[in-house]
């Protein structure tokens, strides 16, 4: 066997190698995005849902016990939004916060709900004034994975993916 030949041969073997791997690394790929990231984008959904449902159900709580207007005090006095009536905020904010985290939630229109929790995240971070110290941190992460469904769609598990694959046609979702 001559030099060139050794090395044709070795040049063989690693490309049979690569080849090797880049199969098994497309097998691990499609396992992955069958698997764990409907797993990854229902977990997001949820995460943020408690967030924002908790809340309402707390001011909704609140409406429930005759306590409606520590509610409305929080979005006059407290953290008020610039050009927006306290009442209106607060019924606004509280409905915001129980409807769209039960759609974000259930993936049910879902790009819808997680524009509408990315909206009142981007009011609270940035329209309140500053000297109400409501900004946090956090709200650029709650950013951050509201953007993922907001651009993607609720996923494989979720009800928009159920009734695009069963209810729609072809193409119509």
């Amino acid at each position: 066997m001559t030099a060139h030949t050794k090395e044709i041969e070795t040049h063989k073997r690693q490309r049979y190698i690569m080849k090797q791997f880049c199969t098994l690394y497309s097998k691990i790929i499609k396992i992955s995005n069958k698997t764990l990231s409907p797993l990854l984008d229902l977990g997001i959904r949820l995460f943020m849902a408690n967030i924002f449902f908790t809340s309402g159900k707390l001011k909704f709580e609140n409406y429930l016990n005759g306590h409606w207007e520590y509610t409305v005090e929080a979005f006059t006095d407290h953290h008020p939004i610039p050009g927006i009536p306290g009442e209106i905020a607060a019924i606004a904010g509280t409905t915001g916060e129980l409807v769209l985290p039960i759609l974000l939630a259930f993936g049910l229109f879902t790009r819808f709900g997680a524009a509408g929790l990315l909206i009142m995240t981007l009011s609270i971070q940035f329209l309140v004034p500053a000297e109400y110290e409501i900004a946090n941190p956090d709200h650029y992460m709650w950013m951050l994975l509201l953007a993922v469904p907001m651009l993607k769609g609720g996923g494989m598990l979720s009800a928009d993916f159920i009734l695009c694959k069963f209810v729609c046609k072809k193409g119509a979702c």
